[in-house]
């Protein structure tokens, strides 16, 4: 795999629809611990997935095989050490996406993008949603919104994006390059 070429130039938003492929379990550290740790058995697949994931997106922005392969035994994404450049990652559904930002900060989060009760929408946004507002947009704009300014540490522009099949998504990042999509097609480490 050719490792993307403008890598401290460019922001990357990387993409991956869960296929149902058979992972071997590669997980090690405290990523088993949080593997064996999780009831639910699609719980246990998100990690499995995730982990290959975020190893396919490493792999593909360059770093070292050793650097990669963090992706199995860190507990998360979060804490892979990497030499330059942050890193965020989310799921929901069958959908995997992680940003690379090559210099300042950088979060993202999917959600899928299902109806929920309008008392669910006045409670988390409050009294000021009048009738005639999308209140489900807000809804999960205000929910990226959160998740974000989480993951970057601090409240920055958001971009947000609807996906053909009902997932919603928001990215931001903390400086002024340019942004490419990435979709992978496997999660297989030889790829």
């Amino acid at each position: 795999m050719n490792p993307l070429s403008e890598k401290d130039k460019v922001n990357y938003i990387m993409i991956y629809k869960n296929r149902q492929s058979t992972l071997e379990n590669n997980l090690s550290g405290d990523r088993l611990m949080r593997y064996q740790q999780a009831n639910r058995q699609v719980s246990k697949d998100k990690l499995l997935t995730g982990s290959y994931f975020v190893y396919q997106c490493l792999k593909k922005l360059g770093f070292t095989n050793e650097i990669c392969q963090e992706s199995f035994s860190s507990v998360s994404s979060y804490l892979i050490g990497l030499p330059k450049g942050k890193i965020s990652y989310s799921n929901s559904g069958d959908y995997h996406i992680l940003t690379y930002a090559p210099s300042g900060s950088t979060g993202v989060d999917i959600e899928k993008y299902k109806d929920r009760s309008e008392q669910t929408y006045q409670t988390y946004l409050g009294e000021s949603v009048s009738s005639d507002m999308d209140s489900k947009l807000l809804f999960y704009k205000a929910w990226l919104q959160k998740e974000i300014s989480y993951k970057c540490g601090k409240s920055i522009d958001i971009t947000y994006q609807t996906m053909i099949d009902g997932y919603i998504y928001g990215y931001a990042f903390d400086n002024t390059f340019k942004v490419e999509l990435v979709y992978l097609k496997e999660l297989l480490p030889d790829n």
